[in-house]
């Protein structure tokens, strides 16, 4: 099982339901503010909407399937989503930061 001393990375899918509800709609501020929680505490790695808003991806990092489920059951919408998670063995990715200049 891979894992680093942060935990095993899980690739979940969530299909967004179409159409979007007015209920949905209320709860995208709580939303937000639990997806800045998960990216500050280091459970969050990525979070993409497809830009038909059909799909949503997250990339979370967890101690186990449980852990997950708990994760996932933070976010408000989640209960209005089908989704389905795979561990992965690894993710890259490049981060875009401006270069430091030390003058």
């Amino acid at each position: 099982m891979p894992q680093n001393r942060e935990g095993v990375q899980y690739m979940v899918e969530f299909k967004v339901p179409n159409p979007i509800t007015q209920e949905i709609i209320d709860l995208i501020p709580a939303q937000r503010v639990v997806v800045q929680k998960l990216f500050t505490n280091g459970k969050l790695v990525i979070y993409s909407l497809a830009e038909d808003r059909s799909k949503l991806w997250a990339i979370f990092v967890a101690s186990s399937e449980s852990e997950l489920l708990k994760l996932i059951d933070r976010l408000p919408i989640s209960s209005y989503m089908d989704f389905d998670y795979h561990q992965l063995m690894f993710h890259q990715s490049m981060q875009l930061l401006p270069a430091l200049s030390l003058n």
